[in-house]
């Protein structure tokens, strides 16, 4: 789930990166709130690596 927030997090500033190279601006909120969505559908798409029958003590 980490690597899917840091993937959506840089996929962001790409896509408002190249916006930003069409003349469109966005502020500072909006492109939080677009990391927000992100993260939040990486989330949810990618299942969970836990193992109920693991842990990290063992």
């Amino acid at each position: 789930m980490t690597g899917a927030a840091a993937g959506a997090a840089a996929l962001t500033t790409i896509i408002f990166w190249v916006l930003t190279g069409f003349g469109i601006d966005a502020p500072g909120e909006v492109q939080g709130a677009v990391t927000t969505l992100l993260v939040i559908i990486a989330g949810w798409l990618v299942p969970s690596q836990d193992d109920p029958g693991k842990h990290v003590a063992e």
